[in-house]
């Protein structure tokens, strides 16, 4: 929370064991989602000094996870009057930070950004590319993408790696990909959403797509 205030957000509201924060509303924010962006890496890297310190004192660590989306949302007074009522945000671009959140989970990444997010922040961040997918109860796919937390020669060998075996899978050509994709795998055996490309590529050699397959993955879960 002390994060969140200090890049100017607003926490609406804590969620079980999550925290919906926002930033724009009431008043605008020309650079809201670098706000936003940097607030999560801010995040991290205090949860990263957070867990060595809990370490030392025999606490389990953990992680957290981030959902971030720019866009149009309805802002102001919800509820009932006299009852209940309180200032948040409400529309589809709250929906799919909640759901960019989750799926980060999916493709074992901390941070997931949606693609309108990133067009806002590409210049400052360093990115890379998941995937496309169709949300629940949606028909327009988004472009998602991973934050990255460093730029570390390996890890920059990988994202390349990973970049062009993407190409080579969404151009349908499912053993190239699978060869591509294995490589990424056996060189690093850590990067999870190349353990999930592997996976489809095997499961479209066996069962192959419609001539009309636009590339994109439907989400079924929220």
């Amino acid at each position: 929370v002390q994060v969140i205030e200090e890049y100017d957000g607003y926490v609406d509201k804590f969620i079980g064991d999550g925290i919906m924060a926002y930033w724009g509303a009431p008043l605008a924010q020309a650079d809201h989602a670098k706000l936003a962006v940097g607030c999560v890496l801010a995040m991290q890297k205090t949860m990263s000094q957070l867990c060595v310190k809990w370490q030392a004192e025999g606490v389990e660590p953990f992680t957290i996870r981030a959902g971030v989306q720019s866009g149009e949302v309805v802002a102001g007074n919800v509820g009932l009057r006299g009852k209940k009522m309180e200032y948040t945000v409400i529309g589809d671009t709250v929906n799919q930070a909640a759901r960019l959140e989750s799926s980060a989970k999916y493709y074992g990444v901390s941070t997931l950004v949606g693609e309108n997010a990133y067009l806002r922040t590409r210049d400052a961040y360093q990115y890379r590319e998941l995937d496309k997918i169709r949300m629940v109860g949606k028909q327009i796919p988004i472009t998602v993408y991973e934050l990255l937390l460093s730029q570390a020669a390996q890890q920059d060998k990988l994202y390349k790696q990973f970049a062009i075996a993407l190409a080579i899978y969404r151009a349908g050509n499912w053993g190239e990909a699978e060869n591509h994709f294995a490589a990424i795998v056996a060189k690093f055996p850590a990067d999870h959403p190349s353990k999930i490309y592997l996976e489809r590529c095997q499961y479209f050699k066996e069962n192959p797509v419609a001539e009309s397959w636009d590339g994109v993955f439907n989400r079924r879960g929220k």
